[in-house]
């Protein structure tokens, strides 16, 4: 089961870098189908590992990598349709950077209330964004009719909703960037520790990434402090 679950978490992971190559190519249907199952195997990864406690850090370094490929990439398209996209692409990459810098420092990044936060405008400003560009396609296969109309009423608003939705997910990201920033710095400021950049050895490497007590045990560790030799 461990190795399943962390298959899942790679087959993801893939799935989101091929997603800009697949967007124009599959059919509206066959893309929102397969975009479906990136966030399917999502929940599911995660619930597996818990319910048959076969957690591993690889899994959970992947699976971060995996949620933030997914953001980037979905942004990237987006702003090939349109321009405005740009700026919450641009800083949704300085905050993986800042996390990715706080961690090779020996810093704990962790996600916090403001970062879940500036997660659902960046869903909203994605569901607009899409809606924008297969509103046709969207509607064609909804039959309700009430749901019709609002998807109707959002259309016809949706210059206003995706200008406003990307300024509030540009400025939750930037509020994020600097929190973040602040923690790290903090973190790293506390602890003054000093790594020799070098890795520890493969069989040490492979306890650390895949013993599942080791993950639980060590969850709350910087990934420096776990990966490199003090």
């Amino acid at each position: 089961m461990k190795k399943f679950v962390n298959y899942l978490t790679l087959m993801r992971t893939v799935a989101t870098i091929l997603l800009p190559f697949l967007w124009r190519v599959l059919n509206p249907l066959i893309l929102l189908i397969f975009v479906v199952l990136i966030l399917i195997t999502d929940f599911f990864d995660g619930l597996l590992a818990r319910t048959f406690h076969v957690q591993t850090l690889f899994g959970t370094i992947m699976d971060s990598v995996a949620d933030k490929c997914f953001g980037i990439m979905i942004i990237l398209i987006l702003s090939t349709y349109n321009i405005i996209f740009i700026l919450p692409l641009i800083l949704e990459i300085g905050i993986a950077l800042i996390n990715l810098l706080g961690s090779i420092f020996g810093a704990v990044t962790k996600s916090s209330f403001l970062g879940r936060t500036k997660m659902w405008f960046l869903g909203i400003a994605i569901f607009f964004g899409i809606l924008s560009i297969y509103e046709q396609d969207i509607l064609s296969i909804i039959h309700i009719d009430f749901i019709k109309s609002f998807i109707n009423i959002l259309v016809a608003n949706m210059d206003n909703l995706i200008f406003s939705s990307i300024f509030l997910t540009a400025g939750s990201e930037f509020m994020v960037a600097v929190d973040y920033s602040r923690h790290i710095i903090k973190d790293l400021n506390k602890k003054n520790i000093k790594y020799k950049y070098k890795f520890k050895s493969n069989e040490e490497l492979k306890h650390i990434l895949f013993d599942t007590e080791y993950c639980i045990e060590h969850k709350n560790e910087p990934f420096a402090k776990q990966f490199l030799e003090s």
